[in-house]
This record gives C-alpha cells, sequence and structure tokens, in this order.
C-alpha cells in the first residue's frame, strides 16, 4: 500500500518538474542551440531531442543544477549535430546554411556581421560565446556545462575574444 502511495507522490512530482523545466528553460536551451546551430529549424530539433533525453534520465529528481544540466546536454547535442553537418557539407560541397529569420531573436540587418563573425567561428567556440556572453554565465558554471575547469574555460574564453577581435579587423580593413 505504501508503496503505491509513494510511487503516485514521486510521479506526480516528476510530472511537475517536467512542466516547470519545459516553462522555465526550453526558450533559454533554444536560444542557446540557436547559437550553436545558427539555424533555426536545427535549433527546435536540438531542443526537442535534448529535452527527451532529459526527461528519459531516471534519476531526474536527484539533479542538483538544472539548468548546467540541461545546457550540458543541448551543448553535446549541439556539437555532434554540428559536426555531422560539416561533414555533410564536406562531402556534398553545399554552401553554408542560411539563417532562418526569428521575429523574437533574430534581425538579419541587424546581426548580419554577428552572423558572418559566428560563422567563422567553430561550434565550440559559439556555444562558449553563448554561454559567457549572451547568457551572462560565470566561468564556473560555463566549466561546468563544458566539463573543463573554469581556468580553462577562462583561457578559452580569451583566446576566442582574440580570434573574434581578429575577425572584425580583417572584415574592416576588407571594407576600405
Amino acid at each position: 500500500m505504501h508503496t503505491k502511495v509513494f510511487e503516485h507522490a514521486l510521479e506526480n512530482t516528476r510530472d511537475e518538474l517536467i512542466s516547470y523545466l519545459l516553462k522555465e528553460y526550453y526558450h533559454k536551451v533554444y536560444v542557446y542551440c540557436f547559437q550553436i546551430l545558427r539555424n533555426a529549424q536545427d535549433a527546435e530539433d536540438a531542443v526537442q531531442e535534448v529535452f527527451i533525453k532529459a526527461f528519459q534520465y531516471k534519476k531526474l529528481l536527484n539533479i542538483e543544477n538544472y539548468s548546467a544540466w540541461l545546457h550540458k546536454i543541448a551543448y553535446h547535442y549541439c556539437l555532434n549535430k554540428a559536426k555531422r553537418q560539416s561533414l555533410i557539407k564536406f562531402i556534398s560541397f553545399e554552401g553554408r546554411a542560411n539563417v532562418q529569420d526569428l521575429d523574437y531573436f533574430y534581425n538579419p540587418d541587424i546581426d548580419l556581421e554577428l552572423d558572418e563573425i559566428m560563422s567563422k567561428l567553430k561550434a565550440k567556440e559559439r556555444a562558449l560565446l553563448a554561454l559567457r556572453i549572451i547568457e551572462d554565465r560565470d566561468f564556473a558554471e560555463v566549466a561546468l556545462i563544458l566539463n573543463i575547469t573554469p581556468a580553462t574555460a577562462r583561457k578559452r574564453f580569451e583566446r576566442v575574444k582574440v580570434k573574434v577581435q581578429k575577425i572584425i579587423e580583417r572584415n574592416n580593413q576588407n571594407e576600405k
């Protein structure tokens, strides 16, 4: 008798948690995936896969930091997807995928330079920038998500900053 009551209470708690996670993190994870993949449809697919994988985890109720945990799942999923896309583009000689217009997030007129800069970065570098700048996470949380030390996260961020500065300088020289 007590076992069934406990299982029922646990299932209700799990359902409430799933509802909360979707409400609280769906859009945040979508924006993060979009920053890495640079394509609205791919980002939508990625978010769905991330949440499916998260909800299948048996110890869902034991996670300490849901935000970092979901972003970590998204990070690995998006990197794998980006690698597959790069391989497909290399093999089929396709051009770079167009970024779709997102009314609430992406404006091609305003973000054209940003899109050009991001397209010249590797998926891991875009992920790092998205976490640190767009989501304003500290290096400890970035490190947790990327499975590295905070010092490594800081160093990689500094290297990406230098790379972005060089890309901007090259673009400015080409415009002259």
